[in-house]
């Protein structure tokens, strides 16, 4: 039985941002929650490593996708120990050390480092303990930093749609490439 469900805007840009190479075919995910995107990824031929805090009722193994409890503060709790393209969708916000989780996260991606987070407080969560915009505020921390934590990768930033009625609502996501090809 195939748990491919039809992939939101948000999963999209994840999938147009990564590299055009051939060679690029391990991917790990960090913070799968219940995988839709990886079931997506295994269905176009990835090997997919999709990986969490916690198991979910989802998580369903096959040929080219696994899932496995991880935690990234402890390297040595992931499958692999790199990955051509490591995705990190809506995790960062959730954790009071995101900066030494970004430094690991960028130690995984053996290409590209793909992250999105949440633009301001667009999307209401009482365990988020961080928010960012494009300058430090007092209720947010610059979206810019990014750039400098990923020193000396190439950083790219956007703010993405995630569903249509964000257009009309103004909320967005940030989309964060860290390319390890392109030194800054």
């Amino acid at each position: 039985m195939s748990k491919v469900r039809s992939l939101d805007m948000k999963s999209m840009a994840i999938i147009t941002a990564f590299p055009q190479d051939e060679h690029v075919k391990v991917i790990l995910e960090v913070g799968c929650g219940d995988g839709n995107i990886d079931w997506y990824l295994a269905a176009m031929g990835y090997r997919v490593y999709a990986t969490d805090i916690k198991q979910d009722e989802e998580w369903q193994d096959k040929e080219c996708l696994t899932f496995h409890v991880a935690n990234i503060f402890d390297l040595t709790s992931f499958p692999v120990s790199s990955a051509a393209v490591v995705i990190c969708s809506q995790v960062l916000e959730h954790l009071r050390d995101y900066k030494k989780a970004l430094i690991n996260l960028i130690k995984l991606a053996e290409t590209r480092l793909i992250i999105t987070l949440p633009y301001r407080k667009s999307f209401r969560s009482p365990n988020h303990y961080h928010f960012w915009d494009d300058s430090a505020s007092e209720k947010f921390k610059d979206i810019h930093e990014f750039i400098e934590l990923s020193k000396p990768y190439s950083v790219s930033l956007s703010k993405i749609i995630t569903k249509p009625k964000d257009a009309e609502t103004g909320q967005r996501d940030y989309l964060i490439i860290i390319d390890k090809r392109q030194i800054e």
